[in-house]
């Protein structure tokens, strides 16, 4: 079992990383990534002079605790509410989820903004909890893919509540769009967004059903690849 989106207190979460370092493993899971906020004004964050102090943190629980594998990134409020300009290239992080992408609810910026930070960002990319069929269902869908394998930006299968309609988590609703993902080089990850309820922490049975029914096995694979390889340096 594995999850690639956990919030501490380094953010605005509930536990902090050792305690839900503890939990994971008393909960057998493999792997974990902790995905707290960077600065932002939305809620609580982690400014960027504290960046290194949070990697220390995290790679000394990797020391402390062999029994898992412990994965430190960062996710980015894609919006106004962040200073996107002046974004360091997170060289020393595992991932970077990029949340509110092409999203008009929140303020999000558009696409082709993150492709130019892209040039400039060395860990694997991701958009996280992204309401795909609304964000980018009137656009062509071979099109928005292949930029997506191009700039190898991946895309997160995100399983909490919050990000549902009707009962429906966003990635189901964008059944149309995952049916393609498969053809293309593009990373999925998987995560709970978990901040208060340790019970969400193993929370991810329906994202890896959906793999399997939508066949994006190669595709996790290549998630887990990119980011094992920036684990193991």
């Amino acid at each position: 079992m594995m999850n690639f989106h956990i919030h501490s207190t380094w953010s605005d979460g509930l536990y902090t990383p050792e305690i839900i370092v503890r939990e994971a493993i008393k909960k057998k899971m493999e792997k974990i990534g902790f995905a707290d906020h960077y600065q932002t004004t939305k809620v609580s964050s982690i400014s960027k002079k504290y960046l290194k102090m949070y990697l220390e943190d995290i790679k000394a629980l990797r020391k402390k605790y062999g029994e898992i594998e412990i994965y430190a990134g960062i996710e980015v409020d894609f919006s106004p509410r962040t200073n996107i300009d002046e974004l360091p290239d997170f060289e020393d992080f595992d991932f970077v989820l990029f949340e509110y992408v092409q999203d008009s609810l929140w303020d999000g910026y558009p696409l082709w903004m993150l492709l130019d930070l892209r040039k400039r960002i060395k860990p694997p990319v991701i958009l996280a909890h992204n309401d795909l069929s609304r964000n980018f269902g009137a656009t062509d869908i071979e099109a928005f893919l292949r930029v997506l394998e191009a700039d190898n930006i991946g895309i997160e299968l995100n399983t909490n509540l919050n990000y549902t309609k009707l009962g429906e988590f966003y990635y189901r609703l964008a059944t149309p769009i995952f049916e393609r993902v498969e053809e293309y080089n593009i990373p999925i990850s998987i995560g709970s967004d978990m901040h208060e309820n340790l019970e969400l922490l193993d929370d991810v049975e329906d994202a890896l059903s959906f793999i399997q029914e939508m066949h994006l096995e190669k595709n996790l694979k290549l998630f887990l690849k990119e980011v094992g390889e920036r684990y193991e340096r």
